[in-house]
């Protein structure tokens, strides 16, 4: 598997079973982490690439770190791990606001035809917010993080987005309480955050004082 693949570098075999977790990673970090394990092995997935968004469009009323400190953070903290996942610049590459439908198509058109677009469970909830969701549902699965037991039924994920009871699949894990606001907060008190921030990240974060 290629490490911390660039755009141009991203093909696929139309066999590959191909997962892309898309998020701020402000900073990346545990949490992200074990949603991509989970999903790697809950659908067997041949690659699992993380997708750094480049212009988050819902979060325009806050700040967020630059692009391509989030995209080196990231690909810093993939490169320490030494496999298992790829980090691409498709959204940062792109122009204007970062749309998941965008990418899910580029990712098609790049010979992904085994997708899943994975997210945690409160984003499933949110999804008749985003662009076009129905819209994305055919492009891609839906691979959503939940507490085992706690699954929504087809009729409750079809109120949500029409057709996602047919698109989405569960990923079965125990949920983490954490978030990168709470590790910004506690990166700028000065607190030790080594246990929940990959290493590399942190080493980058605090080169160029991306956080206080």
């Amino acid at each position: 598997m290629a490490e911390a693949a660039r755009t141009d570098e991203l093909r696929f075999e139309s066999h590959e079973r191909v997962g892309a977790l898309g998020g701020t990673f402000d900073p990346l970090h545990r949490a992200h982490l074990h949603l991509a394990d989970a999903a790697a092995q809950a659908l067997q997935l041949d690659r699992l690439i993380l997708i750094p968004a480049g212009d988050p469009w819902r979060k325009r009323d806050r700040s967020v770190t630059p692009a391509r400190h989030r995209l080196a953070m990231t690909r810093a903290a993939v490169e320490e791990r030494r496999g298992g996942l790829e980090v691409s610049d498709i959204e940062i590459r792109r122009e204007g606001a970062t749309y998941t439908l965008d990418t899910v198509r580029e990712l098609r058109d790049r010979g992904a035809k085994h997708l899943w677009w994975i997210m945690g469970a409160d984003a499933v909830l949110d999804l008749p917010h985003w662009h076009q969701p129905n819209e994305i549902l055919t492009c891609a699965r839906i691979a959503a993080a939940v507490r085992p037991g706690a699954e929504l039924d087809r009729r409750q994920l079809d109120r949500i987005v029409y057709g996602l009871g047919r698109w989405l699949d569960w990923v079965p894990m125990e949920p983490i309480d954490l978030s990168a606001s709470q590790l910004r907060a506690r990166l700028r008190r000065g607190e030790d955050v080594s246990s929940d921030v990959p290493l590399a990240a942190l080493r980058y974060a605090k080169a160029h004082r991306l956080y206080g």
